[in-house]
């Protein structure tokens, strides 16, 4: 199946994660969403989960489940180098394709690239 560039809109996580707002109005941009939500309106960050929540009428705020949000211990440094290392040529690969399609490298990837002692 073949879909062609312009119908393709790469999100990066980490942006989504910390600026949902920002992201969700690209996103509906992109589907040619009209009107669009305001979602500065709509979601509003809980300092106990860590992340944006829904914000319903009254203030009061809607999240994710109790297994969201938690915090996972760091990985070693063995198991990280062992990935990166794995995953380096795929990652290549895959700036390559964003780069043909014009689409930006998401966060983690530049980071990837960056650090990489292959770059």
């Amino acid at each position: 199946m073949y879909f062609p560039p312009g119908q393709i809109l790469i999100v990066d996580g980490q942006e989504l994660r910390h600026s949902p707002s920002s992201i969700m109005d690209n996103i509906q941009r992109f589907l040619g969403i009209t009107p669009p939500l305001n979602y500065t309106q709509a979601l509003k960050y809980d300092d106990t989960k860590g992340f944006w929540c829904q914000l319903l009428d009254g203030g009061r705020t809607k999240c994710l489940g109790k297994s969201k949000g938690r915090k996972y211990p760091e990985m070693d440094s063995s198991s990280r180098m062992f990935l990166a290392d794995f995953y380096h040529e795929h990652n290549i690969e895959l700036s390559k394709l964003l780069s043909t399609l014009k689409q930006p490298l998401p966060t983690w990837l530049r980071a990837e690239l960056q650090n990489s002692s292959w770059s």
